[in-house]
């Protein structure tokens, strides 16, 4: 049994991993309380609003987790190519270690999400937005405008959840290193001479 002060990060852990494999929808609140080893009590304890309120947890919780990687990524002295490589590299290294069973679990939200006004939707496109605003940013500080810098940001995050999804299908790390590959050449040709 889960102790009672760990019992919300236990939740919040197992979602995430569950909504990796499986989608938000594809995961049941039984299945959240065995994976966690919580008391049934304890979920709507720490989670009056049940299961959608674990949804945006999660997303909020994975969304600030990777954007700071973003912002420390791009305040290191790294080129634009190493910037984009790195990323990559550590989508494709994620996707390796969880056996290609797993994809981001913010895409795998979004996709179920999309056509819905609720508390989770919007989560989903607040951290979107998060990662794009950090990816921008890394490219304004490496030369480039900001309209420039904004596209790339946005063609980034649909490569890298594109790369996420493509990997889990084909099981392999391919769709990471073709992502970073055609990034750097977009990064190239928004860059100015």
């Amino acid at each position: 049994m889960a102790k009672a002060s760990s019992a919300r990060d236990d939740l919040l852990t197992a979602a995430t991993e569950l909504f990796r494999a499986r989608g938000y929808e594809g995961v049941g609140v039984a299945e959240l309380l065995e994976a966690s080893g919580s008391p049934r009590g304890s979920l709507y304890f720490h989670f009056p609003g049940g299961k959608e309120q674990i949804g945006v947890e999660v997303v909020e919780r994975a969304g600030a987790a990777v954007a700071g990687q973003f912002r420390t990524l791009a305040d290191r002295d790294i080129t634009l190519d190493q910037f984009i490589e790195h990323v990559f590299r550590h989508t494709a290294k994620m996707v390796k270690e969880r056996g290609f069973d797993a994809s981001c679990p913010i895409a795998a939200i979004a996709a179920e999400t999309a056509g819905q006004a609720t508390a989770l939707r919007i989560a989903v496109n607040k951290q979107f937005d998060a990662w794009q605003a950090e990816v921008a940013r890394a490219a304004q500080l490496r030369g480039m405008s900001e309209k420039n810098a904004a596209d790339f940001a946005s063609a980034l995050i649909t490569a890298m959840e594109g790369a996420f999804l493509v990997s889990k299908a084909q099981r392999s790390i391919a769709a990471h290193q073709n992502a970073a590959k055609a990034m750097k050449a977009l990064g190239a040709a928004l860059k100015p001479n």
